[in-house]
């Protein structure tokens, strides 16, 4: 019952945001955070919920064609403030997003890196840990396996730059 309870909370709060993002298309990072953590206290769910909210009301199956990851950015660095923690979360909640559509969880990944929405650390250490506190229940572990196994590439790439980067400092 309670799970009935904070999926119906959450739902309303994607909607409110969804209805905010379409009607204000120009509204800037600060007021999108703002407006998603109003939306997250207002429905009495947990600090981490703030990216589960925005990623399920910002982002669509067409979030590449529609450069959704590039306009958004900024607001998920502002949301997540750039704290580890925050981003382990963004990670999880993209799991879920794309767990039936696992070919796009690496594109997601590989922009938010390239947008400077996701740090290389988190990403790795993501790729590293397997399941962890922050895996969503509703991602089973085949999914989960499935989002890795599609992320491989852009975790090698990663790890590539970073040892030629700690070979550069040396």
């Amino acid at each position: 019952m309670l799970f009935v309870c904070f999926h119906h909370v959450a739902e309303l709060a994607i909607e409110a945001t969804k209805k905010f993002l379409a009607e204000n298309p120009n509204a800037g990072p600060g007021e999108i955070a703002e407006l998603v953590t109003n939306q997250q206290m207002a429905s009495a769910l947990k600090s981490q919920q703030k990216v589960h909210i925005f990623v399920h009301a910002a982002f669509t199956p067409q979030f590449f064609k529609n450069k959704e990851v590039e306009k958004y950015a900024k607001a998920i660095v502002a949301i997540t403030n750039e704290n580890r923690i925050m981003e382990r979360h963004l990670i999880s909640a993209l799991e879920l997003f794309c767990a039936k559509k696992p070919k796009n969880f690496p594109v997601f990944i590989k922009q938010l890196f390239d947008e400077d929405a996701l740090d290389e650390v988190t990403i790795l250490d993501w790729a590293d840990e397997g399941r962890t506190e922050f895996t969503l229940d509703a991602v089973d572990e085949e999914t989960r396996a499935a989002l890795r196994g599609e992320a491989e590439p852009v975790v090698v790439w990663l790890q590539e730059e970073s040892d030629s980067e700690e070979s550069d400092e040396e």
